[in-house]
């Protein structure tokens, strides 16, 4: 049967079994069938109670029927409405924010010419043309000339203060005086026995340059007979007086085996320097492609040879181990090497970073790069997309000349959008 919707005129058809609905507003009320739209509404009254009827029936009034019918009505409509999330789409609708549009494009080309001056908006639309190659600044060759020198502590020889045979007797008189305690004249020169056969023969060796035989020299001067046979007293009398002497000799120990740790990692050092001074010819021709390579191979040889375990240990004589305990925990405590000391390559590392920026900086392919975003920036100059250029200029750092004309053109920007900002400021505070 054909109906029509008298709240939103929508003409449908529906079956005796379908739900008697609008399918377009989604009312149930207002239905009527086709053949029933010309005839007057018949409203359905119900007759009222009789006077015949018993008088304990409540007389319920016509208004308030028909007012319990339209209250079940809506409650109907309402629920078919809530399952269909039709509702749901109401409210979305209605309590969804508006967005503002903003734009940084709102100022008009009247309005620049008042706040600009002629020679700002020439500055403004002013190109500037990258010379490819350029011609490098002052502080840029300072950069790419200044040399790393080769680490210090392993182009030094290591520097020590020796005693003399006086100074050792010296010391044993003047600690037996100290400590009131007499050593013996036999056991005394068999002290002075060792002094004489090792200590000397050690700074001989250091002097011309066997540091490895002159710390076996070293370590065999501290292998001191045991006093009296008595271990227990030996440590406490005789390793207590000759503690200035062993201090000395542990000190001496610790400065060679620093210096012979620095010297196994030698060879790759120098080849890594070597690699360093072959850049300047190069960077001399501004060959920038070319260094990059090089610098690229640099730095991975220097990554290799820090990952590397650094071995911490040199190798002791056999003669350590004849060595008193106590002296020999000493030895192991106090001049074990740390090669992170000996061989510091962070100087090289922090110049190599700062000239690969530069070479980077200044080869055609960057530069290319660089002069494509200037364009983009103008184009939207152009377009008065202010905000969006100034993002793209801001995002240039090279090279000066470049910066300098950006510089000039970002302040000019920023009076335009000022500009905006306070005529927006305006039209919000009059709505």
């Amino acid at each position: 049967m054909k109906y029509k919707c008298t709240h939103c005129s929508h003409t449908f058809e529906l079956s005796e079994r379908d739900f008697q609905r609008c399918p377009n507003c989604f009312w149930t009320t207002s239905l009527v069938s086709e053949q029933a739209e010309g005839a007057p509404k018949q409203v359905n009254i119900p007759k009222s109670v009789t006077a015949n009827q018993p008088k304990s029936r409540v007389r319920i009034p016509i208004k308030l029927s028909a007012f319990v019918i339209v209250i079940g009505l809506l409650a109907g409509a309402f629920f078919v409405l809530k399952q269909t999330g039709f509702l749901n789409q109401i409210k979305t609708k209605s309590f969804e924010p508006t967005k503002k549009e903003t734009s940084t494009k709102a100022v008009k080309p009247e309005q620049i010419s008042k706040v600009l001056s002629e020679s700002e908006r020439t500055q403004l639309s002013r190109p500037f043309q990258i010379t490819v190659p350029r011609q490098i600044t002052e502080d840029e060759e300072k950069i790419l000339k200044k040399e790393v020198s080769f680490p210090a502590k392993l182009a030094e020889k290591p520097v020590i203060i020796p005693w003399k045979k006086k100074d050792f007797e010296k010391m044993l008189t003047d600690e037996q005086k100290k400590r009131k305690i007499q050593l013996g004249w036999g056991y005394e020169k068999s002290l002075i026995n060792v002094f004489e056969k090792n200590y000397p023969a050690a700074v001989k060796a250091f002097k011309q340059g066997n540091y490895a035989e002159a710390r076996i020299h070293f370590i065999d001067s501290l292998a001191f007979p045991i006093y009296r046979n008595n271990r227990q007293l030996h440590r406490a009398v005789v390793l207590v007086m000759l503690r200035p002497y062993i201090n000395d000799v542990i000190g001496k120990i610790a400065i060679l085996n620093q210096h012979l740790v620095g010297q196994n990692y030698l060879t790759e050092v120098n080849a890594i320097f070597a690699a360093y001074q072959a850049l300047f010819p190069v960077l001399e021709l501004q060959e920038w492609d070319k260094t990059l390579t090089m610098m690229t191979q640099l730095k991975d040889q220097i990554k290799a040879f820090e990952q590397k375990p650094k071995d911490q240990t040199v190798p002791f004589p056999p003669s350590f181990n004849a060595l008193d305990q106590e002296i020999q925990n000493a030895i192991q405590a106090e001049a074990s090497p740390k090669p992170d000391t000996a061989i510091n390559l962070k100087a090289l590392t922090v110049d190599l970073n700062l000239k690969e920026k530069i070479v980077h900086s200044n080869t055609s392919g960057e530069l290319a790069n660089i002069q494509k975003q200037y364009q983009q920036a103008l184009s939207l100059i152009e377009q008065g997309d202010w905000s969006e250029a100034r993002n793209i200029l801001q995002a240039i750092e090279f090279p000066p000349e470049l910066v300098e004309d950006i510089r000039i053109k970002l302040e000019i920007i920023e009076k335009i959008l000022a500009l905006t900002n306070s005529d927006q400021n305006q039209t919000a505070s009059q709505k």
